[in-house]
């Protein structure tokens, strides 16, 4: 049985119809690249430009063993696997997005650098130390449980290994207008504030070592893409695709929960502790 989260995020059969937006867009899914997929496979604000100002300020090396948690359909991790030669992989709790996420790496050729698995944020599956690079995007907005989760980010990573996140927080006790993309109301919407991101970062024995407010280029993000959106109707292959036929309403309650200063966009890079 799914949970409320999983059920928010599944769209039936998600792969195939990727495959019938590209054909649309007079795309052959068969020769399909990365920059063809944008559209849809990096589902968080400012898509594939953020991602890859992430990725460099990691300057990361081939080889670099990376966990990317709440990867939704992998476009982030093929990213870090083609441009960087990273060994990555994806953990999400919504099967359809585990599934079209293999099938997609399958399709660009990049399947024998990443792999996709399904299972909880709460409950990584790997020993500790597993990995150089602990990596997530718009991920903790539907944990309650921030503090397991973040002990458990930091428990697969090595010593001295790092941790990157971009998430949506909360700026202080206002209300959210709903639906917004990862939640259709307040049941599965758990938004902290920077201030107990850190810490709850601290307690978890990862200290930050740099932090940037995204919003205002969240802002800019959004409206350009709604008025885009609003003059030439929706893109074939895009995030509507996986957020319903209320995708615009989702993105517009977004933007304005940002204008109006009831959330804010926030990057960051951690390390973890080397014990003494």
């Amino acid at each position: 049985m799914q949970s409320p989260v999983e059920s928010h995020y599944t769209q039936g059969q998600l792969f195939q119809r990727i495959l019938t937006a590209l054909k649309n867009a007079g795309i052959n899914p068969e020769q399909v690249t990365r920059k063809e997929l944008a559209g849809v496979d990096e589902f968080h604000v400012r898509g594939q430009e953020v991602s890859r100002e992430l990725a460099a300020a990691l300057m990361l090396q081939p080889g670099t063993r990376v966990l990317d948690v709440g990867c939704g359909l992998g476009g982030p991790s093929r990213m870090l696997a083609d441009e960087y030669g990273c060994m990555v992989t994806g953990i999400d709790l919504t099967a359809a997005y585990v599934e079209t996420a293999a099938r997609l790496s399958e399709l660009t050729g990049l399947n024998n650098r990443t792999k996709f698995i399904h299972g909880n944020a709460l409950q990584l599956p790997f020993p500790p130390g597993s990995f150089e690079v602990v990596w997530t995007q718009h991920v903790q907005m539907n944990i309650a449980e921030k503090e397991q989760f973040y002990t458990g980010i930091a428990r697969v990573l090595q010593p001295g290994g790092r941790f990157v996140y971009y998430d949506i927080f909360s700026a202080g006790p206002s209300s959210l207008y709903f639906p917004v993309p990862w939640a259709d109301d307040a049941a599965i919407s758990h938004l902290i504030t920077t201030h107990k991101l850190s810490s709850l970062l601290k307690h978890a024995g990862l200290e930050q070592t740099g932090t940037a407010d995204q919003t205002a280029a969240g802002i800019a993000f959004l409206e350009k893409v709604l008025t885009r959106f609003r003059r030439q109707g929706l893109p074939p292959v895009g995030l509507h695709l996986l957020m319903g036929n209320n995708a615009l309403e989702k993105l517009t309650n977004l933007l304005r929960n940002l204008q109006e200063g009831k959330i804010v966009l926030e990057s960051g890079i951690c390390v973890k502790r080397i014990p003494s």
